[in-house]
């Protein structure tokens, strides 16, 4: 779906930018545009995929605040485990 709407794009913009029609041919392209941004079907698939990309964002941003925990608890065990040993040149004393 993708794919096929990249080469709509790229072949309506080339055919603006080639027609010697111009002002007309890029009035219809965009009037079709508005028509196509407009029909319920196309602002439900937007609608779905603003969704998943919610979703996806709201699942990232716990795995990633989940990990940014695990690595504080990790950080203040080794300060803890490094602030608990003596240090090697006091037994030099």
């Amino acid at each position: 779906m993708k794919g096929k709407f990249l080469f709509l794009a790229g072949t309506a913009t080339g055919f603006v930018l080639g027609s010697k029609a111009g002002h007309q041919a890029y009035d219809r392209i965009a009037a079709k545009a508005r028509q196509m941004w407009g029909d319920p079907g196309t602002q439900k698939v937007i609608w779905q995929a603003e969704g998943i990309a919610h979703d996806a964002a709201t699942v990232a941003q716990t795995k990633v605040s989940g990990l940014l925990d695990q690595a504080q608890a990790s950080i203040k065990k080794e300060e803890r485990k490094a602030n608990s040993t003596p240090d090697a040149d006091s037994h030099d004393l």
